[in-house]
C-alpha cells in the first residue's frame, strides 16, 4: 500500500513540475471528469448487478496520444460473502488507481478537434491501484475489512458537446485477486458509466511535445536480456546462499519511445523462482539432542507480463544532443501466472530503473534493476510479518536493445558532428 501511494505521489510530481513544461507536457492539458453508472460483479461463478457506481478523475495529457489520470471510484454490489450466505445486501467497494489513456486516432489517423472523431472515437485504458471493502455483518458474524491490489482495463468513448466539455461512455473491468472478498475463483467487477469530462483548453488534440516521434514506423525497439532474480519474502535469508533463493532470469521486451521523455514497453519477466525457506528442527541419531537446519522451498516456474511507463530523466528538462546514457525510472503492472505444483493466475505490479547506453543507431546496451511485487498466494505464502505487500522478485538484468526505423527521440548527433 505504501509503495503504491508513493508511486502515485512521484507520478503527480513528475506531471506537475514547472521546470518540465514544454518537454514532458504542454500547458493547458489538464482535465477532470465525473461519472455514474452500474456494475456487474462476477465472483466464483456468480454474477450480481450493483447500483450505483460513481467515479471522480483528474488527469493531464502527457503528449498527443497519451494521458495520465488518477481515478477514485466507489461501487455498491452484493459481496461474495453475502451471496454465499443467501443474502442480497449490498456492500461498498472503494477503488483508487493510476491510469493511462491512449488516443488511438491521434496515433494513427492524426485527427484534430472534431466532435465525432474519425473513424471511431475510443480511448483504451489501463490502470493499477487498490481496492478496499469495509467490514460488515453476515449471518450475525462480523466480516472484517479487506484491501488488495486491483488492475483495470477499459474503454472510453467521448463526444465533444461544447468548447470545454465532452460527454463520454466508459466501460471498465476491475480485476481483483482470486481470494479477495472470500472468492475462490475469477473475480471481476465490470462497470458501465456515463460521464462528463471538462478540458481546460478547447483544443485538446494538438499536443505535440518537443522531440515527439513523427511517424508510426519510427522509434520502436525490442530487447533481450538476462540476469539474477531473488525470491523475496520480505528479504528473508537474502544473505544466506543455502536458501537458494537467487535464480537465473531471462527477459524479452518490445516497446516504443513516444517522445524524448515518454517510453512505453511490454516485458515478459520471471521464469524460475523458489518458495519460502524455513528453519526446521531435527532430532539427531542419539535421540537426545536436536539441531536446526534450513529447509529449502520448492522450485516453481512463473511469468509476469508487465506494461511499463518510463520517464527519461536525461531529457526531462531539455533534449541534449550527443548524450549517450539515458536513465529511465518506470512503473508498471500486468498479469502474473504460475505453472506447476500450484497453478495460479493473478496481478502483479513493478517499479524499476533502467540505464541504456547508445552503441549505434540500431543498438543500445542496457542495465535494468526492478522489483516485481506479487500476491503471497502466487509464491505459496507470505513473509515473516504476513503482509500482502511483502512478497516480490527483485531482478538485476543486462541486455541488448535493437531499434527499428528512425530513432528520433533517444539520441541525436551533435551539431556539425559526424562521429558517434
Amino acid at each position: 500500500m505504501k509503495k503504491l501511494l508513493l508511486s502515485l505521489l512521484l507520478s503527480a510530481v513528475c506531471l506537475s513540475g514547472h521546470a518540465q513544461r514544454g518537454n514532458a507536457f504542454n500547458d493547458n492539458t489538464l482535465f477532470w471528469s465525473f461519472n455514474a453508472g452500474a456494475t456487474l460483479y462476477q465472483h466464483s461463478g456468480n454474477s450480481d448487478f450493483g447500483v450505483p457506481m460513481a467515479g471522480l478523475y483528474v488527469g493531464r495529457w502527457l503528449m498527443r496520444p497519451l494521458a495520465f489520470r488518477v481515478a477514485a471510484d466507489v461501487a455498491m454490489a452484493p459481496s461474495h460473502i453475502n451471496t454465499m450466505a443467501g443474502k442480497s445486501d449490498n456492500s461498498l467497494f472503494f477503488m483508487g488507481s493510476a491510469e493511462f489513456m491512449w488516443d488511438v486516432n491521434a496515433t494513427f489517423f492524426h485527427v484534430y478537434n472534431k466532435r465525432f472523431l474519425y473513424p471511431v472515437p475510443f480511448y483504451p485504458l489501463i490502470g493499477l491501484g487498490v481496492v478496499y471493502r469495509p467490514g460488515f455483518d453476515a449471518l450475525d458474524v462480523f466480516q472484517g475489512p479487506e484491501h488488495d491490489i486491483q488492475a483495470m482495463l477499459g474503454l472510453n468513448i467521448p463526444v465533444q458537446i461544447s468548447h470545454h466539455w465532452d460527454l463520454y461512455l466508459e466501460y471498465r473491468c476491475h480485476m481483483f485477486a482470486q481470494d479477495f472478498d472470500g472468492s475462490k475463483g475469477d473475480n471481476f467487477m465490470h462497470a458501465v458509466v456515463l460521464g462528463l469530462n471538462h478540458r481546460v483548453t478547447n483544443d485538446p488534440f494538438r499536443r505535440r511535445t518537443a522531440f515527439e516521434t513523427r511517424t508510426n514506423n519510427d522509434d520502436w525497439f525490442v530487447g533481450f536480456g538476462a540476469g539474477l532474480s531473488f525470491s523475496s519474502f520480505e528479504f528473508e535469508y537474502y544473505n544466506n546462499l543455502n536458501a537458494r533463493l537467487y535464480n537465473f532470469t531471462p527477459e524479452i521486451m518490445i516497446g516504443r519511445n513516444y517522445s524524448s521523455v515518454w517510453t512505453i514497453r511490454f516485458e515478459l519477466s520471471g521464469f524460475i523462482a523458489r518458495e519460502r525457506a524455513h528453519m526446521v528442527t531435527d532430532v539427531v541419531n542419539d535421540g537426545t539432542s536436536v539441531v536446526e537446519r534450513l529447509r529449502n522451498g520448492s522450485w516453481y516456474s512463473f511469468n509476469v507480463l508487465h506494461a511499463d511507463f518510463m520517464i527519461n530523466l536525461t531529457h526531462l528538462l531539455n533534449f541534449r544532443r550527443g548524450v549517450k546514457w539515458n536513465f529511465l525510472p518506470y512503473l508498471g503492472a500486468g498479469p502474473a501466472w504460475r505453472y506447476q505444483a500450484h497453478p495460479r493466475f493473478d496481478v502483479a505490479a513493478n517499479a524499476g530503473f533502467m540505464a541504456r547506453r547508445f552503441i549505434n543507431n540500431e543498438g543500445d546496451f542496457y542495465i535494468d534493476l526492478k522489483y516485481i511485487i506479487a500476491a503471497p498466494r502466487l509464491a505459496g505464502e507470505a513473509g515473516p510479518s504476513g503482509s500482502v505487500f511483502g512478497v516480490g522478485y527483485p531482478m538485476l538484468t543486462f541486455g541488448y536493445i535493437h531499434n527499428f526505423g528512425h530513432s528520433t527521440t533517444r539520441y541525436r548527433m551533435p551539431v556539425n558532428s559526424t562521429i558517434n
